[in-house]
């Protein structure tokens, strides 16, 4: 029997037990998932876990039934915590078990992680797939090496990598119909803010995956697990746009009728595009706009004007796309006139939701560099505070800039909400028998308790997509509304 197959490899994530019923938080990682898919192309024999509803200790005991020979995790700044325990642990009660870790915190820390963690025998840095298959060829034909830190080997084609949907392997603590839903299509960015990691991960280069093998990607999870919503969480989804064109008319082509929402900068959008997306699903779209004030963009590099934004929202909000933007606060130098700039872009932009947080200080970040150059922060931090982030400013008025940012976004939601005007307008814009716009058109009726205007909407989408499903189960959603009451 191949080397390859009798050795067990376990790969697995966990978040902070405390935050193990954030969603987001608790999810497992896009990149161990595709990194699991390959291993198992390679043919090793592969199990995946997620132990976020467990916590450190009972993982341990579910590795202790398992008994892997290799134990891979993934680490970042935000779970750090628990998976340092559990590899202390794993390491105690399973000497001969080799770890390796991965992720952004062990990409930027790998020196540092080796002095004060014997427990980990290797760390992949940077890209996984290609790198932890390499390591584990060479362990499984007893090869020993004094490299701890294996450096990435990146993958030229993305399109030869396996969707994460053929993993066949043992899964524990996944929920498939959930867990795949979220889809990578691109790696890197061109881009440089000072509080993203991405650029050094990914050697600042952008790789694509072809709108072909995309399509094919989600017409396989639809069909294997019945996905009938997708969000794409590429940092700039819509960086090449004659890319996105040709996967929309392809997604629409192949008459699916996903959902799905992605992420994007202000800059890469125009009209066009955002009709040729909705047309064929996109509901939501999200913008990292941080901030209402120039001064504080320039700070963050993001090359982004204040007109920039307020074109893309109202481009956004012109052909019916629910938008939902980023915020940040607490950046050196900022004051109260910049968080009111902040309230007031807020006010004239209208999103339907958004998110605020405090600026993090990430290893990794040109950002976390700075300050580090100035003596003000250095990497024992990591080990020695118990909090999951670091951030750049502690005073507390930043606390209260994001509690006006946020009260703002919720002051403004009655206002943002699509409603019978915009409706006329997405039609007009999107096209009369764009089915999203009756599904978001209907909602907004069946919110309101207008229960045969919803119907209207609805009965629209199984009269000109007969195979949407999307129109039935709506349908059930306002039958069963109606007959309860």
């Amino acid at each position: 029997m191949d080397a390859l197959t009798i050795m067990k490899v376990l790969l697995a994530y966990l978040c902070h037990y405390k935050d193990r019923n954030d969603y987001f938080m608790s999810l497992m990682p896009v990149g161990i998932v595709s990194i699991a898919a390959y291993l198992e192309k390679q043919g090793f024999d592969l199990t995946l876990a997620n132990f976020s509803q467990l916590g450190h200790r009972k993982a341990l005991h579910k590795i202790t039934q398992i008994k892997p020979e290799v134990l891979g995790l993934s680490l970042f700044t935000h779970n750090r915590i628990d998976t340092l325990k559990l590899i202390k642990a794993v390491k105690k009660a399973f000497p001969r078990t080799l770890i390796v870790i991965g992720g952004p915190h062990a990409t930027f820390l790998a020196d540092e992680i080796t002095k004060r963690y014997s427990e980990v025998d290797y760390i992949i840095s940077g890209e996984g797939e290609k790198s932890f298959a390499r390591l584990l060829k060479r362990i499984a034909r007893g090869e020993k090496t004094d490299q701890k830190i294996i450096s990435s080997e990146m993958v030229e084609d993305l399109d030869t990598l396996p969707s994460a949907g053929n993993f066949s392997g043992t899964l524990i603590g996944i929920e498939p119909q959930e867990q795949l839903s979220f889809i990578i299509t691109s790696r890197g960015c061109v881009h440089q803010c000072v509080f993203c990691s991405s650029p050094r991960f990914w050697r600042r280069t952008v790789r694509y995956r072809s709108p072909e093998h995309i399509v094919k990607e989600i017409q396989y999870l639809y069909k294997k697990y019945g996905i009938i919503y997708f969000s794409i969480r590429d940092d700039n989804f819509t960086l090449r746009k004659e890319r996105v064109l040709k996967f929309a008319k392809l997604l629409q082509d192949s008459k699916l009728y996903i959902m799905w929402n992605c992420q994007a900068r202000v800059d890469t959008i125009d009209e066009e595009m955002l009709i040729a997306m909705k047309r064929a699903g996109l509901e939501h779209i999200q913008y990292g706009i941080e901030s209402g004030s120039e001064k504080i963009l320039r700070l963050y590099d993001k090359y982004l004007s204040i007109e920039k934004i307020k074109n893309a929202a109202a481009i956004t909000r012109r052909v019916g796309v629910y938008l939902s933007i980023y915020l940040m606060t607490g950046m050196e130098g900022e004051g109260q006139s910049d968080t009111n700039k902040t309230k007031d872009l807020i006010k004239k932009i209208c999103p339907n939701d958004g998110i605020v947080s405090p600026v993090a200080l990430y290893p990794g970040t040109c950002l976390y560099e700075q300050v580090q150059k100035k003596g003000e922060i250095v990497d024992d931090v990591w080990f020695d505070t118990k909090e999951s982030g670091v951030y750049l400013r502690k005073d507390r008025q930043v606390s209260q800039w994001m509690t006006e940012l946020i009260l703002e976004l919720e002051r403004i939601k009655n206002i943002s909400r699509y409603c019978d005007k915009d409706f006329k307008l997405h039609r007009q814009v999107a096209g009369t028998e764009c089915w999203v716009t009756d599904i978001l058109e209907g909602d907004y009726n069946f919110e309101e308790g207008k229960y045969k205007k919803a119907q209207e909407c609805y009965q629209r989408i199984l009269k000109n997509h007969p195979q949407n499903p999307w129109g039935y189960l709506r349908m059930k959603k306002l039958i069963k509304m109606t007959v309860a009451k």
